[in-house]
């Protein structure tokens, strides 16, 4: 009998305990709803992350580990979740809980289990983990949950057996998995929780990741990514699976939904999207069956495609979850502002978005007419406000600071004249200004 896996691939928000368990649940229903006999959510899903200080508040972790418990699902989950002091030692540990409804828990009492906690904790670059986490120093494993016995990592854990991380740990889980399959220790497959941020061809590192870990353990290994912006990171999805032959399936880029694993036959593997989801989404919604020899992108044109995907996703996401709705930038008919609009067009409809053209008496016609083009081709609403008399009364103010000083100074008294007319309507419209 086929033993299926649903990876969820959820957009959390950082903070929204209430909302991203009702994510959670929907995403859950989806994967039973396929046949998965256990779901797999992304590292500490609940709070979202990077939860950063909200973390030193002690309600915080009690209530995010409580929401953990309580989630109302028909399968075992393994979700990521910050643990009371109370549950592990004296300090918050990043964990996994299982959670879910009597019936479908294999548990006859009905009980949520501490299943693994993370043991190698990021402090470089983005990454500040062992102000909040104390580590743990054994591997997870979970046996029978859904008909399938499982190892488990969290998100960084994976990384050092493919020597992408640049900390020297004492330990790496992926290895002691290893060692423990050579003792006899039988696993179907091990999964990753995982909030692993994006950069420009980041997939193509999760792919050696998760194919070095496959051969390694000589099983499946599967990584259930988040999606979505947080603040000032950016999380891509691409959730995916390797096998020890070096086959990968990858989920789709930028969009919640839940990539249901088959794990004895990756041809089987398919992706459900979230259809009922307020998150944004865009890009392709195939996932892409990957031979040992392809290492994701196949040439610049889809790095390309994937970048500005990425741009918009993360304006998108940062307006939902602010609770923005509208946009004002400044349109010069240049080449940078047209970028701009057309990033906050895809991000939140051309009808959210107002542009301004503030020329002075050094714009040309020509700069007028292609900002207007610009705004009638997108489909967003477009005002003319030049800024002569402003510039000319101030110029008149201050000019005995300009007649001997730098001429570039008289220059960039206009840009910032436009920026004070863009703040303007900013504030008095409720929109968000973005820079040119």
């Amino acid at each position: 009998m086929s033993k299926i896996i649903g990876l969820l691939q959820v957009d959390s928000t950082v903070g929204d305990l209430a909302g991203n368990a009702k994510r959670l649940e929907s995403l859950s229903a989806i994967a039973h709803a396929h046949g998965a006999k256990v779901a797999v959510a992304t590292e500490l899903a609940v709070c979202g992350y990077p939860p950063r200080d909200l973390l030193l508040q002690p309600d915080f972790i009690t209530t995010s580990f409580e929401t953990a418990k309580t989630l109302a699902v028909k399968i075992p989950i393994l979700v990521g979740t910050p643990i009371p002091p109370d549950n592990e030692r004296n300090l918050p540990a990043n964990g996994v809980v299982r959670a879910g409804l009597l019936q479908a828990i294999p548990n006859k009492d009905n009980t949520n289990r501490i299943v693994a906690r993370k043991q190698l904790l990021p402090s470089y670059d983005v990454f500040d983990e062992t102000r909040y986490f104390t580590p743990a120093n054994r591997s997870g494993i979970c046996r029978s949950i859904g008909e399938v016995d499982l190892g488990i990592t969290i998100c960084e854990d994976a990384w050092q057996a493919a020597g992408l991380t640049p900390s020297s740990y004492r330990q790496d889980p992926v290895a002691s998995l290893a060692e423990l399959g050579r003792q006899g220790v039988m696993l179907d497959a091990t999964v990753n929780l995982s909030a692993s941020p994006y950069h420009a061809d980041k997939v193509g590192s999760r792919i050696k990741v998760c194919r070095t870990a496959a051969k390694a353990l000589q099983h499946p290994f599967l990584l259930a990514n988040q999606v979505g912006g947080n603040d000032d990171l950016l999380f891509d999805g691409c959730s995916l699976v390797a096998w020890p032959d070096g086959k990968v399936v990858v989920a789709p880029a930028w969009q919640e939904g839940v990539l249901i694993v088959d794990l004895a036959k990756p041809e089987n593997c398919r992706w459900v999207p979230f259809s009922d989801s307020d998150a944004f989404s865009i890009g392709n919604d195939e996932i892409k069956f990957l031979d040992s020899q392809s290492d994701g992108f196949e040439n610049s044109t889809e790095i390309i495609e994937d970048i500005t995907d990425a741009v918009i996703a993360g304006l998108a996401d940062y307006c939902r979850k602010s609770g923005i709705k509208r946009i004002v930038l400044g349109l010069s008919g240049g080449i940078d502002s047209a970028v701009a609009a057309c990033v906050a067009c895809a991000a939140v409809g051309p009808e959210n978005v107002l542009g301004i053209a503030m020329p002075s008496r050094f714009s040309s016609q020509h700069s007028i007419d292609d900002a207007k083009y610009t705004a009638e081709a997108l489909g967003m609403e477009f005002k003319l406000e030049p800024i002569d008399d402003m510039h000319s009364s101030l110029e008149g103010t201050i000019g005995e600071v300009l007649v001997d000083g730098n001429p570039v100074a008289s220059e960039n008294i206009q840009s910032r004249l436009r920026g004070i007319i863009v703040m303007a309507h900013a504030n008095a419209q409720n929109r968000m200004a973005i820079a040119t």
